[in-house]
């Protein structure tokens, strides 16, 4: 018996111990230091996340930088880490508490020193606070720009439901650290810029409670709106996994004085829709102001409450309804398992003033503190994770702000896949449906919309049928909406929406950055009546997934007669008579090869196939449409021909080839695959000309004994042709005259052969080649063809219509006798 005792307190004592170890081990665990490699790694896996490239390390007691996002007329969005005015309330940077430990004081009001979030107004050099800033948070003599935005909790990791977790255990801040132990720091503070070249700041520290590190960053809105962006990333670096939920918590302060004792007491409304809440100052203050906070970004939170600051170290109660505590609505510490419907003010409709409550008799009341204020506060919750080794999470939100009278334009560009709707992959030949959407998160204000500029980029391609083709140009939407978007009030707000189609292309697998396409467009407006204005943009990426049939299909041309040796391009010009060649390029390099497809094209009006000029890699075609056969893979296939230009006006010529009933290897079909860009000839007006090439040189009337009698000769013959060319497509006529009494008349030695003003030579004027219609020459010109000519001719041969029998001449009875000469006159021109 007295052994079984022993043996049963061994285990005891070796089980104590056990226990003892494992708990030193754990305590040794969460205190322990990280290293200087320990930080290069944290930063760098969390870089991957906030895209920022060019981040520096700022040392050595570093000061804060100002970063501003403007509104117009010199009035701008700051953002910082700590204190950002003087004693004059003059905007300045210089604050060099912001990588010192921050501290708590949970007595009322509560606050946490150093490092904290400041966003506010630049109102024309001036400090105009949106958030609740502690006293003399000021930078200079006398001043304690560590209290700045004291009262806001700023980032909290909770692990579960202890209220004072929000201000002490467990705020992100008031246990972060670094490795330097002799340092007075506890976080490290890094510079750099986003892709428009704007300033983005981040505090980078150890939080020791689980051994993560974390990093804040400030970045403007990429849109170039007056929207700044806090974004929390967390990364877990140990073997274990790590679980917790995020929390935000800010006491807001729409106050141009930026004093300690003020209360906002503004009201606070719901943006509807989940997507974040938003306060007005009113008129009590001067100039009015607006303050809005959405989960419109990346990483954006689930939930969100609007309160007053009561009770102030836990963030997840709303206030008092007189002198009842409120249980409903309410955002605390929600597990992952819960199923708890305590989702704060998320779910509220549009408009809805967050700042009051139904009180036990069912009547609207405000929501008040303890002293029955309503300071203005909020707080953000995040879905509860769990982060394994080497993961990184994303918690984020946007603020902005704006003074009466200043718009705020949000814009946002998205799109769904009418093809495969639901589908979070796109295909080549899916059609997608883009919605470029503009509202106004102004104040009292109006946004007028002036141009949307949306390129395309390779691999879209626009559904023109879906727009006005007149607001296409090229591969762009390009339009002037002129379209004012009001701000919203308490009647909702107008949004200005604007929809399009267009396909994914071939040509996309070829144009991806990770995955995806990259659609960008550009909005121009002003505020109404001022001369301010901006261009903002808003993007979206297009997943699409690699296809096993991937390939090129191009039509190219170029002028042979002037550049025959020169490149080939979409584009070309040319002229009547010139030879144009084509170039139909294929090269597929999917998996899959094309095993037989029909190759169709067809030239437009002004151009004209050169006979036995079509072949396929050097083999001769009899035509344009013939089987192409197999086609390898990585091969560059060519359909070349040549055209020659019928065309004496300008246009373009404009033509697509065509692959149809194409057939894979692996089985797929196709119906018909397109050239990507039409082949163009821009055909130039041909010279006008209209001339004579050759008339002739003799109108022969043989010769004559007169005998005293008067005689009518038909001509014996005519020598040489009458040859014009015209080349406008128009009617013209052709015509002969004869001036008896100027220098050419018909003369033989000085002597006229008509004295007097008769008859002298006589034209056959035919209605066709066989009939008889004599007119007289004089000084007006006489049609050779009664009814004219027509079209566009060169070299054109009209000697049957001046030849033998068209020529008569009158030989009076007294002419006397030699050889006479004269000269008729030829013209030629257009008729109506």
């Amino acid at each position: 018996m007295k052994r079984n005792k022993w043996i049963s307190k061994l285990f005891f004592v070796i089980f104590s111990l056990l226990i003892t170890f494992l708990t030193l081990n754990l305590s040794a665990l969460n205190s322990r230091a990280a290293s200087t490699n320990d930080y290069t790694t944290a930063e760098l896996a969390m870089r991957k996340y906030d895209g920022i490239t060019n981040w520096k390390l700022q040392n050595n007691s570093p000061s804060n930088e100002i970063g501003e996002i403007p509104i117009g007329n010199n009035i701008s969005l700051g953002y910082t880490f700590g204190a950002a005015r003087n004693a004059n309330g003059t905007v300045t940077a210089g604050d060099t508490t912001i990588t010192k430990k921050s501290t708590v004081n949970t007595s009322s009001p509560a606050k946490i020193t150093n490092s904290k979030i400041n966003v506010f107004l630049d109102y024309k050099g001036k400090y105009y606070g949106i958030i609740h800033q502690g006293a003399n948070s000021y930078i200079g003599t006398g001043g304690t720009p560590e209290n700045a935005s004291d009262t806001s909790i700023d980032y909290a990791l909770l692990t579960n439901n202890r209220d004072s977790y929000f201000y002490n255990d467990m705020n992100l801040l008031a246990n972060m650290s670094v490795f330097d132990s002799s340092s007075n720091a506890s976080k490290q503070f890094y510079t750099g810029t986003d892709a428009n070249g704007k300033p983005v700041y981040k505090l980078l520290g150890l939080y020791g409670k689980q051994n993560l590190f974390a990093e804040i960053v400030l970045r403007p809105s990429i849109t170039g709106a007056p929207i700044v962006q806090r974004e929390l990333y967390v990364y877990n670096p140990d073997s274990n996994s790590k679980q917790f939920q995020t929390f935000f918590g800010e006491d807001t302060g729409l106050n141009p004085n930026n004093n300690d004792t003020s209360v906002d007491n503004v009201p606070m409304y719901s943006m509807g829709g989940g997507k974040g809440l938003y306060l007005l100052s009113g008129t009590d203050y001067d100039p009015a102001s607006k303050l809005f906070i959405t989960n419109e970004v990346s990483g954006g939170f689930k939930d969100f409450m609007g309160r007053v600051l009561t009770n102030p170290t836990n963030w997840g109660v709303k206030g008092m309804t007189g002198n009842t505590q409120i249980s409903d609505p309410k955002l605390p510490w929600l597990s992952s398992m819960s199923t708890s419907t305590d989702y704060g003010d998320t779910d509220t409709p549009v408009n809805t003033n967050l700042l009051k409550s139904k009180n036990s008799a069912g009547s609207l009341v405000d929501v008040v503190d303890i002293h029955g204020f309503q300071d203005s506060a909020y707080t953000l919750r995040w879905p509860e994770v769990t982060l394994n080794k080497g993961d990184v999470a994303e918690f984020s939100s946007t603020v902005g702000a704006t003074i009466a009278n200043y718009a705020i334009p949000r814009i946002s560009k998205t799109y769904t896949n009418l093809t495969s709707p639901g589908s979070t992959v796109n295909h080549v030949g899916d059609k997608l449906r883009f919605t470029l959407t503009v509202k106004n998160d102004g104040y009292k204000s109006t946004w007028l919309l002036t141009k949307i500029l949306d390129n395309m980029p390779a691999g879209l391609t626009i559904d023109k049928s879906t727009t006005q083709s007149s607001l296409i140009d090229g591969d762009a939407i390009n339009f002037n909406p002129n379209t004012s978007v009001s701000s919203p009030d308490i009647n909702g707000n107008k949004t200005a929406i604007f929809t399009f189609d267009a396909t994914v292309n071939n040509q996309a697998p070829y144009n991806l950055t990770n995955g995806k396409l990259t659609n960008t467009a550009y909005f121009t407006g002003n505020n109404i009546n001022m001369a301010d204005s901006k261009t903002d943009h808003a993007s979206v990426d297009i997943p699409v997934e690699m296809p096993t049939f991937k390939y090129r299909f191009t039509k190219q041309v170029r002028n042979d007669t002037t550049d025959p040796n020169g490149s080939f391009s979409s584009k070309t010009t040319g002229k009547k008579d010139d030879t144009i060649e084509y170039k139909v390029a294929f090269n597929s390099n999917g998996t899959s090869s094309l095993s037989g497809a029909n190759f169709a094209d067809s030239l437009p009006d002004g151009l004209e196939l050169i006979p036995d000029s079509v072949s396929l890699n050097g083999t001769p075609e009899s035509s344009l449409n013939f089987s192409t056969g197999a086609l390898k893979n990585n091969v560059e296939n060519i359909v070349s021909f040549k055209a020659k230009v019928t065309g004496i006006t300008a246009s373009t010529a404009s033509n697509t080839a065509y692959l149809n009933n194409v057939l894979t290897n692996t089985g797929q079909q196709f119906s018909s695959i397109a050239t990507e860009v039409p082949a163009e000839v821009d055909i130039q007006d041909a010279p006008l000309t209209t001339s004579f090439v050759e008339v002739p040189n003799t109108i022969d009337f043989g010769s004559v004994n007169s005998a005293n009698l008067e005689r009518t000769l038909p001509n014996v013959s005519t020598d040489g042709k009458l040859i014009v060319t015209h080349s406008a497509d128009t009617p013209f006529q052709v015509s002969v005259s004869y001036d008896n009494n100027g220098d050419n008349s018909i003369v033989s030695n000085g002597n006229k052969l008509i004295q007097d003003d008769g008859d002298v030579l006589l034209f056959n004027q035919a209605q066709n080649d066989n009939s008889d219609n004599w007119r007289t020459l004089s000084t007006n010109p006489v049609p050779i063809k009664s009814d004219g000519f027509s079209g566009s001719h060169t070299n054109y041969d009209l000697t049957n219509y001046i030849g033998s029998k068209k020529w008569k001449i009158r030989v009076p009875a007294n002419s006397k006798a030699g050889v006479y000469n004269g000269q008729v006159t030829w013209s030629i021109a257009d008729t109506l």
